[in-house]
């Protein structure tokens, strides 16, 4: 599936996807996500990062951390700004990006 159909999915999901690049690689920024969390509703922006991270396969960024939730939250810096992210590992990057988001946003629940 081509970038503009991976982007065009996520932006059902979200309206204001937008396709970053980071190094010649894409991060999709997701504005004011509603995310489902311990019962209730947090709205957090998001950075999926479709491809691999360092030692991870996929990552979702986000711009508060949930510690009671994931593990081994860490801070980084990415495109001028602190993003908040778990460990957590192996969603493969072979995925569309509608579903990398899906699986770790159900880290969160």
């Amino acid at each position: 599936m081509t970038t503009e159909l991976q982007l065009a999915a996520l932006r059902r999901i979200n309206r204001g996807a937008e396709l970053w690049d980071e190094g010649g690689q894409p991060l999709v920024y997701l504005p004011a996500m509603k995310v489902q969390h311990n019962g209730g509703t947090a709205t957090v922006d998001g950075l999926l990062c479709p491809r691999s991270h360092g030692s991870y396969t996929t990552r979702l960024f986000l711009s508060q951390p949930f510690p009671n939730r994931g593990q081994n939250w860490t801070v980084h810096q990415i495109m001028g700004r602190a993003w908040h992210t778990m460990s957590y590992n192996y969603v493969p990057a072979s995925l569309r990006w509608a579903e990398i988001l899906a699986i770790h946003l159900g880290q969160l629940k």
